[in-house]
């Protein structure tokens, strides 16, 4: 029986991030599926966003907050360090993630692939000026991850699963591929976050291989050099 319920489209990719840390700390789920901006929909979360948790009488929205309870309410692996250095460094990437990954790779992977898959025009403007902004990523993400590790050390933190979705479907473009391929340790911790259960097991994981799917974007944009 599942302990807590995420209300959300099933292809939102905080749910995502969501399921990835209950399936980390080894906690059952449900999927209820919402309408954005429906009237259900926004009596769980007035801004209109998701993914949502209900737990029994808890009712909470915003991922950051729907994660770190979900790691300080149950049992299992500890997914923030005890430190405060190592917590803040967290947050830090988590912020990241939010307010600089997440626009520009959420959106060069919808005008990449999604719109033209769908018959829309491209923003060609956007998809060459995100470039300096995307190879800023990478190479902040490759000195965090280091040969081996993940973005805050050697152990798996919330922070890993805000990033996960976000990089895994852009290195699905030509230019996240090249990117990747230029950044080894990125790429290294990109499979290290795909061979454990928690995404094996996933509804992520069967949406990527759908997305795959998708007719491939050429000819490549630009490179890493």
């Amino acid at each position: 029986m599942a302990t807590i319920t995420f209300h959300s489209m099933a292809d939102s990719a905080y749910l995502w991030t969501a399921m990835q840390v209950a399936d980390e700390k080894g906690v059952e789920y449900r999927l209820e599926p919402l309408e954005l901006g429906s009237e259900a929909h926004l009596l769980l979360n007035p801004f209109g966003k998701m993914p949502v948790l209900q737990h029994d009488q808890v009712v909470l929205y915003e991922t950051l907050a729907i994660a770190h309870y979900i790691d300080r309410a149950f049992p299992g692996p500890d997914l923030q360090p005890a430190d405060p250095l190592g917590q803040a460094h967290v947050l830090r990437w988590i912020s990241i993630v939010n307010a600089y990954v997440f626009p520009v790779m959420n959106r060069f992977v919808k005008e990449r692939l999604v719109r033209p898959a769908w018959g829309f025009d491209t923003d060609a403007a956007f998809l060459q000026s995100a470039r300096a902004a995307l190879l800023a990523q990478i190479r902040q993400i490759d000195d965090a991850v280091g040969d081996d590790g993940y973005l805050v050390g050697d152990q798996l933190t919330l922070a890993d699963a805000f990033l996960l979705p976000h990089l895994l479907f852009f290195g699905r473009t030509p230019e996240g591929a090249a990117l990747l391929k230029a950044a080894p340790r990125v790429a290294g911790w990109l499979t290290r976050m795909t061979e454990r259960p928690s995404y094996v097991q996933s509804d992520m994981r069967r949406a990527y291989e759908t997305f795959r799917q998708l007719p491939a974007a050429t000819p490549v944009l630009w490179t890493a050099q």
